[in-house]
C-alpha cells in the first residue's frame, strides 16, 4: 500500500532544541521503518528533504506533494501544528482518500474540521497522549488502530 505520511516540518526544523528535534526525526524514522517494514511504500516529505538539510521551496515541494497524494492509497498525518497538513488533509478529502488522524491531546484538534473528518466514512481519527509531538511506537492502541484501519482499506 501506498502511504502519504504527513508530518510537521517548518515547526521541527526551526525548533531551537536541538534534543526535541532529533527526538521528532527519530520517531518519524522510526515509524517509516515499522511501515516499511509491513510492505508499504512511505512517502513523507521531510525524510525526503533530509530532514532540513535539502530543504525545497514551496513551487516544487506543492506540486511534488500533491502528485504524491494523487499516487498515495491512504493518508496518515500527525498534523500537531502543521499547517502543511491541514492543505493535505483538504487535498486527501477531495481525492477521497481514506485518512487515518492522529492527534496528539497536547496540541488538541485544531479545527472543527479536524474533528469532522470523523464524520467522512473514509476517515478515522485516533487521540494520543504524550508530552512530545510524537507517540512512542510501543503505544499499542495506536498502532493497533493503525494496522486495523490500513488492513480494512
Amino acid at each position: 500500500m501506498k502511504i502519504l505520511l504527513g508530518t510537521p516540518i517548518t515547526g521541527i526544523l526551526n525548533d531551537k532544541s536541538k534534543k526535541r528535534c532529533l527526538e521528532r526525526k527519530k520517531f518519524i524514522c522510526e515509524f517509516i521503518n515499522v511501515l516499511r517494514s509491513q510492505g508499504h511504500e512511505v512517502f513523507c516529505a521531510i525524510e525526503i528533504e533530509k530532514f532540513g538539510e535539502k530543504i525545497a521551496p514551496g513551487e516544487i515541494c506543492t506540486q511534488r506533494d500533491f502528485e504524491a497524494m494523487k499516487k498515495c492509497d491512504v493518508y496518515v498525518a500527525f498534523p500537531n501544528d502543521s499547517y502543511g497538513c491541514a492543505v493535505e488533509l483538504g487535498w486527501a478529502s477531495a481525492f477521497g482518500k481514506p485518512i487515518f488522524l492522529a492527534i496528539n491531546n497536547a496540541f488538541g484538534v485544531k479545527t472543527p474540521l479536524y474533528e469532522g473528518l470523523g464524520m467522512i466514512d473514509t476517515a478515522q481519527i485516533k487521540n494520543y497522549s504524550s508530552q512530545l509531538d510524537f507517540p512512542q511506537l510501543d503505544d499499542k492502541e495506536l498502532m493497533e488502530s493503525l494496522n486495523e484501519f490500513l488492513n480494512n482499506i
